[in-house]
């Protein structure tokens, strides 16, 4: 059983975001942060909206002074017009170019149909926020929390440093802590995806040497600057391992696909611990690498002149 709240940290709690698909019971999360100001990071799909603002009341959280969206990927972000309209006095910060797309969200939505069909459906609509309750990232004070562009993931995406705490959306990839020991780590590359791109992110994380490191998906890791390191040198692999051993593949090709994920599953040894997972989160993470390696066949596609 999934629980409700995870206190990981004192006044830090990850809430579990139960999506009904095999494989996303604690796949996504919420992170709710009470040490300092109050702060809502990444509220998730509409699906599970009713479910977080429960367990935000039985935390005793009223007002967050901040709901923060490190991107808005309706995972991430898919519920904010219903937490936005639960805290109306709660500013939703989040990338100067999400602004628009948030207030009008019918183009995020049917490009969410287009890329992830059923599993867009599974999360739920869209609804709008209200223009003046929207906080440009780049215009938020550095005090207490700081606001960083971690383009790469998503072109939108921003990172946010409170104290020593890193809240990275998925600018460290996705990181999942075995119960058994063990750790699996991946790259979340989708197209369009550029290497580079990626990796000035992580290099401007890193010379903020956070000491923790909150994921998107799905925990918090001590020793933070260690694993944007390990991840920044995952991503440079697999740019060699599919450059070496798959090519430049087509994303309609699912034969070269399959193999390539398989490739990189040999070959990877942040993956190893991929057989350990159940079937249901095997299943799911294959359906993720394989919109990684999309997203670095874009990239080492010849490119017009």
């Amino acid at each position: 059983m999934i629980p409700d709240a995870i206190e990981v940290a004192p006044g830090l709690h990850r809430i579990p975001l139960p999506v009904a698909l095999p494989g996303f019971a604690g796949f996504i999360s919420a992170w709710a942060y009470t040490a300092g100001p109050v702060l809502l990071v990444d509220p998730g799909p509409s699906a599970t909206a009713d479910h977080l603002l429960t367990v935000l009341s039985r935390l005793g959280i009223r007002k967050p002074d901040l709901i923060l969206l490190t991107h808005i990927h309706i995972d991430h972000a898919g519920g904010i017009g219903e937490l936005a309209r639960a805290f109306p006095r709660t500013p939703v910060v989040c990338h100067p170019k999400a602004v628009r797309h948030l207030i009008e969200p019918d183009r995020l939505w049917e490009g969410s149909l287009a890329t992830l069909g059923d599993v867009a459906r599974r999360y739920g609509p869209i609804a709008p926020v209200p223009a003046a309750q929207i906080l440009a990232a780049d215009t938020l004070a550095e005090a207490p929390v700081r606001a960083v562009p971690t383009p790469g993931h998503a072109a939108h995406q921003y990172s946010y440093l409170v104290d020593d705490l890193l809240f990275a959306g998925e600018a460290g990839g996705v990181s999942i802590a075995l119960a058994e020991g063990g750790h699996y780590l991946r790259p979340a590359t989708p197209p369009p995806f550029r290497l580079e791109i990626c990796l000035e992110s992580i290099d401007r994380l890193v010379a903020l040497q956070p000491q923790r490191i909150c994921y998107g998906h799905v925990g918090m890791r001590a020793q933070a600057v260690h694993w944007l390191n390990a991840h920044r040198e995952q991503l440079q692999r697999w740019h060699r391992l599919i450059a070496e051993g798959c090519g430049p593949g087509r994303p309609d090709d699912a034969r070269a696909l399959e193999a390539c994920v398989d490739h990189l599953l040999a070959h990877d040894p942040l993956l190893a611990s991929w057989p350990r997972l159940n079937a249901d989160d095997r299943e799911r993470e294959r359906f993720f690498l394989r919109n990684s390696v999309k997203g670095y066949w874009d990239y080492q596609a010849p490119k017009a002149h």
